[in-house]
């Protein structure tokens, strides 16, 4: 009676499988398309070059010539005039060093000829080696007068040319901390700042597999290598949805820093002035970083839906022929506007599961809705 029953069971089990109707699901096939394999990182734009400007010579403060209003983009070019100094003091000062020179010129003629005629009479006996030494010694006097004033007219020159406070570099300039009329000495601080716009550069850490990886790459020839200048980074702001800024790496720490296990890198980025309003990039800004792995290859991509994870292991529902649903293990690789790469068990012509996998299993006839 026992094996008739179960007999009945079986047979009624299959009947209910037989009469089952399939499952609704969505069904497509895999996109295949060129991607390039990345890591993203996470960085801070610093300027190339920073400046604080600083004066030379003391005075009061008689010009500020920078326009520091957002309206004119607060940016100088270098050469140009930030601040004056009152050159008066400085022009009375050169004038005296070149009164001196004169003086120290005509001393040194007068000496030269007193000594040619010494030397003359010496020759004949009339006056003493004293006063040959006293003459020449006082030509000797004379010239180094004349190069003292030489110098203080050089040095004269000199504090009358930093009085004129003129930008070393060109970018974008702060806000001026003296106001005319100020007394400026060497000693007050920085009178304002200068950072660079145009490049900008990037700096961030990469890890040490990604580096290793990288130089991996570039010793298979797979990637070109710094020395190549080729290594592309491309890099998005907090406000961007992806990475429309296009650089290039252009410096390697020389050392991994053993506490983080991590190495110093830098990118180097246009910054161009833009059609209206300010530059898009400025140095202290933050930024994403996406670091090409390899050249771009062939690679087969699903949707996140049709993936499934179970016991650490990524799946894929498979559609066959006869519909019916096949259980497929896959190697997972990175992802790419949203679809993820399948590096193994799957190609581009097979049809997937990609919405309702928790409706199916193996052997289950599906259809789409």
């Amino acid at each position: 009676m026992l094996a008739s029953t179960t007999g009945c069971d079986k047979s009624n089990a299959a009947a209910e499988k037989k009469a089952a109707p399939p499952v609704k699901v969505e069904i497509a096939t895999p996109t295949e398309k060129e991607v390039t394999d990345f890591k993203d990182f996470t960085g801070r734009l610093e300027a190339v070059k920073a400046v604080e400007i600083r004066a030379r010579v003391s005075g009061y403060l008689t010009k500020i010539a920078f326009d520091e209003s957002i309206e004119r983009g607060a940016e100088v070019k270098e050469g140009d005039l930030l601040f004056e100094i009152d050159e008066r003091p400085y022009q009375i000062a050169l004038d005296n060093a070149k009164a001196q020179l004169a003086q120290a010129d005509a001393k040194f003629k007068t000496s030269s000829a007193e000594l040619e005629r010494t030397e003359g009479l010496f020759k004949k006996g009339v006056v003493t080696q004293s006063d040959l030494d006293r003459d020449t010694g006082s030509k000797l006097l004379s010239s180094g007068q004349i190069d003292a004033a030489k110098a203080q007219i050089a040095q004269a020159n000199l504090d009358l040319e930093f009085a004129a406070i003129k930008a070393p570099i060109s970018g974008r300039i702060s806000r001026s901390v003296p106001s005319v009329g100020d007394l400026i000495t060497p000693s007050v601080g920085v009178l304002t700042s200068i950072v660079s716009v145009d490049p900008i550069h990037l700096y961030f850490d990469m890890d040490e597999p990604t580096f290793q990886s990288l130089q991996k790459l570039v010793r298979e020839g797979k990637l070109k290598g710094p020395m190549d200048g080729e290594i592309p980074l491309l890099m998005g702001l907090s406000t961007d949805s992806g990475y429309p800024y296009q650089g290039k790496l252009d410096f390697i720490e020389n050392t991994v820093d053993p506490n983080t296990g991590t190495i110093r890198v830098r990118g180097v980025f246009a910054n161009p002035k833009s059609e209206r309003g300010p530059r898009n990039l400025a140095p202290g800004f933050f930024a994403r970083v996406r670091l090409p792995l390899g050249e771009p290859r062939q690679a087969v991509l699903v949707s996140e839906r049709a993936i499934g994870r179970d016991q650490g292991q990524s799946f894929v529902y498979v559609v066959n022929a006869e519909n019916e649903v096949v259980y497929r293990q896959v190697k997972l690789g990175a992802l790419h506007d949203g679809m993820r790469v399948i590096a193994d068990g799957l190609t581009a012509g097979e049809r997937i599961v990609t919405n309702g996998l928790q409706r199916v299993r193996s052997g289950v006839k599906v259809q789409q809705p």
